[in-house]
């Protein structure tokens, strides 16, 4: 009994002088850290391991964040939560990154400091990683209006470069890489950190699939891949290995994208982004579905969406990947392909849904970057108000209108070329139209579901707003699942694609032949082809074709005159 009495005091004893020890060690690893850097050197010391180690990135931002608390000072305190906000924004917790970098912004609030615009731009960067990019554009205004009257060329190109992303993503692609590209060359002569240029390269990359253009992606992609190597930057050289994968993707080699797709997978789950995470499963289920390796990219795309759901929500908002649209069509797909109807349906409506919110949104991003090029005006303006310079401001006023002039200009005469080009493309198509081919089905049962939808189709049955897919499956005298299966298999196209495209090939033609429903609203016509809304048949019918039905009705009365 005393034996096991003493036993028990001797463990005692070790573990409180483990803990000692362990509590000395810690306490003299925390002060030679003290000892050794001072804030400057901090903050190099958070810049150097942000890219390539993570781990010591976030201990040297927490040190940084101590010291300065400690010393309490305004400036130094927010220069810490400024470190803070740009590491926790590398790990993708975007609300808890635009939190710190907001609390930050406050002690600097009256001062006059050149860190309030790297703020902004951080905030700003926060917003468009969780495809906030409306909020995200009001903050890079305001650098962009504090930086065209102070003239602070860094900053003006930091933010040029950053809304460069959002045009592209609203989808204004053309116009995202000529900003990119211009911002490249600025970046190079103003002789900017390498990893903004890497950045910037890695932009026009990024537009260059969006393009659908792999081989001018990989091109940029690979001298953006050696500065991120030159320097060491394991989140740059991650990133240009997603772009690689897509445009391996695009060029349809599969297996070589998924290479360097699941080599970015790795760096990425280590830092745990998981919003960055979600773009690379899409990618790896996508081709895997193109692969027909049908439940390995059903595995891969819904591990997409849970990861999404499971992303930090900035402002109550849930987060949306761009390729969310897609990750929902590639999941009805794949479903089909495996016989499962059912949830094919689910994953379509989805889609659908998903669609026009997002054209929604398009169009208020779209109508904020048009006016963004004269917004810059009002810091000029009140700056030369107080200098009382009349000729100045009617010159500064002169050349504002100029400029915001001229991007209108180009803007809508860009936009009427590919309205042009697309009408052409149009009238062209329509003039080829092929004959239709007569079917050969050995299975009867589908031949004759197939009759009955040419029986359909020439009755124009799809043109009655009450056409769904249940009131269809009974005039083809099959069921729903059976239906979509056919559909999918023989035509190649969902119940709603399907839809769809017949309702606006007979719009097309019928505009094209009937002179008095040319004359029609656009609401007439919508209610004529099946649509309830002209929303509705508005989207679908630019969708199709490239241009809005008001813009085709016009020049094809201009095309049939001729």
């Amino acid at each position: 009994m005393l034996f096991n009495v003493k036993v028990r005091l001797f463990i005692k004893d070790i573990i409180f002088v483990c803990i000692i020890c362990m509590f000395f060690a810690s306490c003299k690893e925390e002060k030679q850290v003290s000892k050794e850097y001072n804030i400057e050197e901090l903050i190099c010391k958070i810049e150097e391991n942000l890219n390539k180690d993570f781990e010591k990135a976030i201990l040297y931002s927490n040190q940084l964040m101590t010291y300065a608390l400690a010393k309490k000072d305004s400036v130094t305190i927010a220069s810490a939560y400024l470190q803070k906000g740009i590491v926790l924004t590398k790990k993708g917790t975007y609300q808890t990154a635009i939190d710190t970098l907001e609390k930050g912004l406050e002690y600097i609030a009256n001062k006059e400091v050149p860190e309030k615009n790297l703020f902004l731009l951080r905030i700003g960067n926060a917003y468009v990683q969780d495809k906030k990019d409306e909020v995200a554009l009001t903050y890079y205004t305001r650098v962009q209006q504090d930086a065209f009257s102070n003239d602070k060329k860094a900053d003006l190109l930091k933010a040029s470069i950053n809304i460069a992303k959002i045009k592209r993503n609203a989808g204004n692609y053309q116009e995202a890489l000529d900003n990119y590209k211009t911002s490249y060359k600025q970046a190079v002569a103003l002789k900017m950190k390498k990893t903004v240029i890497a950045r910037t390269l890695l932009g026009i990359g990024g537009t260059y699939l969006t393009l659908h253009e792999p081989d001018s992606a990989l091109y940029y992609s690979q001298k953006g891949y050696e500065i991120s190597r030159a320097i060491e930057d394991k989140v740059g050289i991650s990133y240009f290995n997603v772009d690689f994968g897509i445009a391996y993707y695009l060029k349809d080699d599969y297996k070589t994208s998924l290479l360097y797709l699941n080599k970015a997978k790795t760096f990425i789950e280590e830092v745990e982004n998981k919003k960055r995470l979600t773009e690379t499963l899409f990618y790896s289920g996508a081709c895997h579905y193109r692969l027909k390796d049908y439940q390995k990219a059903i595995d891969y795309l819904e591990e997409a969406i849970v990861v999404g759901d499971q992303s930090e929500k900035v402002n109550d908002d849930a987060f949306k990947p761009l390729q969310l649209r897609d990750t929902y069509d590639f999941l009805s797909r794949s479903y089909i392909a495996l016989g499962n109807a059912e949830k094919s349906r689910i994953y379509e409506m989805a889609r659908d849904e998903l669609e026009e919110n997002i054209d929604k949104e398009n169009y208020t991003i779209n109508t904020k970057l048009l006016k963004n090029e004269l917004r810059i005006s009002e810091n000029v303006i009140a700056a030369i108000h107080k200098e009382n310079n009349k000729y100045q401001i009617i010159l500064v006023l002169v050349g504002i209108l100029c400029v915001g002039s001229l991007y209108f200009l180009i803007y809508y005469k860009r936009k009427a070329k590919r309205n042009r080009e697309n009408f052409e493309r149009l009238i062209k198509k329509q003039e080829e139209l092929p004959k239709p081919k007569g079917i050969n089905i050995k299975d009867e049962k589908v031949a004759l579901v197939l009759k009955h939808l040419d029986k359909m189709e020439a009755q124009t049955y799809y043109t009655d707003v009450n056409c769904t897919l249940a009131n269809l499956a009974k005039k083809v005298k099959t069921n729903p699942t059976y239906l979509t299966k056919i559909l999918k298999e023989e035509k190649g196209k969902t119940f709603y694609e399907y839809l769809n495209g017949l309702r606006i090939e007979y719009t097309i033609q019928r505009l094209k032949t009937d002179s008095q429903f040319r004359k029609y609203a656009i609401k007439h016509i919508a209610l004529e082809v099946g649509y309830k809304s002209p929303e509705s048949f508005t989207k679908h019918f630019k969708k199709a074709t490239g241009i809005n039905p008001s813009y085709y009705i016009k020049e094809l009365e201009k095309h049939l005159q001729a």
